[in-house]
């Protein structure tokens, strides 16, 4: 009996935990999204960022549009781990300022703010969704 009540705990939690990395990657892919703060340590550098929009895809992919002209790139969320790495390899600032492991410290279905730790400090990045 005990055994049947630890296989349907653990059934039941990835259960769970499936359907909190659906709702998330629902609420991150539905929408566009603008860079509403960026800092790198206390280097507010969120104006670069003011015409730029990001669709990000269910399929890992990410694009970001600044006036007609997009960039492509790639996203992974770790729901476990409170992360998402961006990736626009072929990318010039300031989106390139972007890529790499992002470490989520607080969100909810509209915003995401996430810090990165570089070797010149932290940076900071508040998304906000349109």
């Amino acid at each position: 009996m005990v055994g049947c009540l630890a296989l349907l705990s653990t059934s039941c939690k990835k259960a769970i935990e499936k359907k909190v990395q659906d709702l998330v990657m629902d609420a991150i892919t539905h929408g566009e999204w603008i860079v509403e703060q960026y800092f790198e340590g206390t280097n507010n550098l969120s104006s670069q960022f003011l015409d730029y929009r990001f669709k990000f895809n269910e399929d890992g992919t990410l694009t970001g549009t600044a006036n007609s002209s997009s960039t492509d790139g790639t996203w992974k969320p770790n729901v476990t781990d409170y992360t998402i790495t961006a990736d626009f390899p072929t990318a010039v600032d300031p989106l390139k300022k972007l890529n790499g492991l992002w470490k989520i410290k607080d969100s909810d279905w509209d915003y995401v703010k996430a810090e990165m730790q570089t070797t010149d400090g932290t940076r900071l990045l508040i998304l906000r969704k349109k």
